[in-house]
């Protein structure tokens, strides 16, 4: 399977980047559409490794550009406070203290 797997929304991300980008009028819109184009590169490698176009890892560097390492860890400890929650109360149901 070759692209198309996310419907290659990055071309309207990088159509958005780019009108953004013309019609700004302060530098917060020009770095707005510049952070975009950095989005709009980590969406289009993203879909390229979904669509078995680029191989594990090849992601990794345009996701980098636009996640920073805080917002890494603060989704990674949702997702462990979350699983956690779910081992507890399966140990509950599995030793009976749910009611």
């Amino acid at each position: 399977m070759s692209g198309g797997s996310l419907n290659y929304v990055y071309h309207q991300v990088e159509d958005a980047a780019r009108d953004i980008a013309v019609r700004a009028q302060t530098p917060l819109h020009r770095a707005f559409a510049a952070n975009l184009m950095k989005v709009a590169k980590a969406l289009h490698d993203i879909e390229w490794l979904f669509s078995d176009d680029y191989g594990p890892g090849q992601e990794v560097e345009a996701i980098r550009a636009v996640v920073t390492p805080a917002a890494v860890l603060e989704t990674a400890t949702e997702h462990a406070r979350a699983a956690l929650a779910e081992l507890q109360d399966a140990i509950k149901q599995a030793t009976g203290e749910a009611e």
